[in-house]
C-alpha cells in the first residue's frame, strides 16, 4: 500500500464509520412504523437508506412500509430515538487506537445525523473532545455530499486539500471529499454496501479503521 504524506487534518464521518448504530436507529425506526400501523422492515433495508439525514430515511422507510405522512412519522421517530440512542451504539473496535496514533492532527467530525443526536451520542461516549469543529447535518445551510461543511473545516484548520482525508462508509462522504478536493478513504465495514463504497472511486479503502495509520510515512519529527 501507498504510504501518503503525514495528514494534516482528518476528516470523519459518524454512523457506520465511527460507531455502530444500526441496532438502535432500526429498533427505533421499526417501533415507530409499527406504532403508526405501518409494516416493519428488514434491517438490511433500514440500514440502504442511513448516511443521507433522517428525512431521507423516513421518506424511504415509510414508503417501503405501505405510505403514510413523510412529516408526522419524522417527528413520531424523532422522540423515540432519541430515548433510545445509546441502548446498543458503541463505537467500532479500535477508534480509540487509532485516535490515540494521530495525536496531535486535528480531527473534525461531519455528519448528516441532525446535532440533536450527534452531540448526545458523542457526549454518551466520551469522545466529543477528539473533534473540532463538530458538524451536523442542520449546522451549516449545506450537508455532504455538498462540499460545505469540509471547506468549513479546512478553513478552520487552515489544511492543505492534498494532506486532508474525509474517512467515511458510504458514496455520500466520498463524492463530498472530491468536491471539497481532499483524500477519501471508503470504509467498507460501515452500513453501505461494498459495491456503493468502490464505485464511488475513493482514494483508498478499508477493512478496519485500525489500517488507517498504515496509509500514511512516519510522523515528522519536530526539530
Amino acid at each position: 500500500m501507498a504510504l501518503y504524506p503525514w495528514p494534516q487534518l482528518l476528516i470523519f464521518d459518524l454512523d457506520g464509520t465511527l460507531i455502530d448504530s444500526k441496532e438502535d436507529i432500526a429498533a427505533a425506526l421499526n417501533q415507530t412504523l409499527t406504532e403508526r400501523g405501518l409494516s416493519p422492515l428488514a434491517r438490511a433495508e433500514i440500514y440502504a437508506h442511513v448516511g443521507n439525514g433522517v428525512y431521507h430515511l423516513i421518506e424511504k422507510a415509510v414508503a417501503a412500509a405501505g405510505g403514510g405522512e413523510v412529516e408526522a412519522a419524522l417527528a413520531h421517530f424523532m422522540g423515540i430515538y432519541e430515548a433510545r440512542l445509546l441502548e446498543h451504539t458503541r463505537l467500532y473496535p479500535g477508534v480509540a487506537e487509532v485516535v490515540g496514533h494521530f495525536a496531535g492532527v486535528p480531527m473534525a467530525l461531519i455528519t448528516n445525523k441532525s446535532m440533536r443526536f450527534t452531540r448526545p451520542i458523542l457526549d454518551g461516549l466520551g469522545v466529543s473532545r477528539w473533534f473540532d469543529p463538530i458538524l451536523a447535518r442542520d449546522t451549516l445551510s449545506e450537508c455532504k455530499p455538498h462540499p460545505a461543511p469540509l471547506l468549513h473545516a479546512l478553513a478552520a484548520h487552515r489544511a492543505d486539500p492534498q494532506r486532508t482525508w474525509m474517512v467515511g462508509d458510504g458514496a455520500t462522504d466520498i463524492d463530498a471529499g472530491h468536491a471539497a478536493g481532499v483524500r477519501t478513504v471508503g470504509c467498507l465495514y460501515g452500513f453501505r454496501s461494498e459495491a456503493e463504497v468502490v464505485a464511488a472511486r475513493p482514494d483508498c479503502l478499508l477493512r478496519d479503521l485500525r489500517d488507517l495509520p498504515g496509509l500514511f510515512a512516519e510522523r515528522p519529527v519536530k526539530r
